[in-house]
């Protein structure tokens, strides 16, 4: 049995709280959000048996049990020192997305995680999917062909639905629409090229808000392949899609995964995906984090992909900042 802490009590935690539910090796000893009120309605909702904290040092400091690992569900600007601290103390750590908000506090991540010998997953989802899977099997194989072209976009109403939210305060975000949704798209789009973006070009839009609601991009990777981005956050229809060109195939997907779809010259092909599930939360990352634990599989989403996200997005800032291409 693993004893986990949930720390951060608010919307997106729920998800959280309902999937680590799910796992019968983890049991959630502790709950921490400094909001009055919050960790109580997730005790009582989830979590009868958990200690509640006001403050993530009174947790670290004075755990109810030894802790295994954390789950980081705070604001942007929090992951990197709440992540080191508790990777300093020993501690697995399971944090949302984006990673952190600089490359400089990426790479130390990575060195921590290299010191320590602990675990750090980040909860992007499309890592974790079906499609996801047998795309990066099939690539690995060579049966995709060479890539040479991608385009990831997504269409959310994310101004109004993040207004006077933390999401739209730089000094808790890190950034907008493009660190927070748009690092779904970003890290789905890496993971499955498998390879660096090494040069880019940006710009973004405010639309009237303190951070980017709008933005578009161009990427290069190291392989050569090239790619298009754009990241909206005000049209209030939500959809995503990403499509890989290579030199036989076109392919469908999205940031998300959940669905698939593969032509060839002359036919579609829906390749069938085998649902290789014991439990109601496979194909999460709570799942593969438990298990990555336990040694028996692979992080699909390690401290690497924090860092490849960070040293984009930093690139990507000051493209648009300084109206120039930059070397990521």
């Amino acid at each position: 049995m693993f004893n986990f802490a949930l720390v951060g009590c608010g919307g997106m935690a729920n998800w959280h709280a309902q999937q680590l539910q799910k796992i019968p090796d983890v049991k959630v000893v502790a709950l921490c959000d400094t909001v009055p009120g919050a960790t109580k309605t997730f005790k009582d909702k989830y979590f009868n048996d958990a200690a509640e904290f006001d403050s993530y040092e009174k947790l670290l400091e004075k755990p109810p049990a030894k802790l295994d690992a954390v789950v980081l569900v705070t604001p942007h600007t929090l992951h990197y020192s709440q992540s080191k601290t508790a990777l300093e103390r020993g501690i697995n750590v399971m944090v949302e997305k984006p990673m952190v908000t600089n490359s400089a506090h990426a790479y130390d991540l990575w060195d921590t995680v290299k010191k320590t010998k602990k675990l750090l997953g980040i909860t992007f989802q499309a890592p974790y999917s079906q499609e996801f899977g047998y795309l990066a099997k099939e690539r690995d194989a060579g049966r995709l062909g060479k890539v040479q072209l991608v385009t990831a976009w997504l269409a959310q109403g994310w101004l109004e639905g993040t207004r006077g939210k933390w999401r739209q305060d730089p000094a808790l975000s890190g950034g907008g629409q493009m660190y927070d949704s748009g690092a779904h798209t970003l890290n789905a789009m890496m993971w499955l090229m498998n390879d660096p973006v090494v040069e880019c070009a940006c710009f973004y839009d405010k639309v009237g808000s303190p951070v980017d609601i709008n933005g578009v991009a161009i990427v290069k990777f190291q392989n050569g392949a090239m790619g298009s981005i754009t990241i909206g956050g005000n049209c209030p229809p939500f959809k995503c899609e990403i499509a890989i060109q290579t030199d036989k195939l076109l392919i469908t997907t999205d940031q998300y995964g959940g669905k698939l779809e593969i032509q060839a010259q002359g036919k579609r092909v829906y390749p069938h995906v085998e649902q290789a599930m014991d439990n109601a939360a496979a194909g999460t990352p709570h799942l593969n984090f438990v298990n990555a634990m336990k040694g028996t599989e692979p992080l699909r989403a390690p401290v690497r992909y924090g860092v490849l996200l960070s040293a984009l997005m930093d690139a990507l800032y000051e493209s648009a900042d300084t109206g120039k291409v930059v070397k990521v």
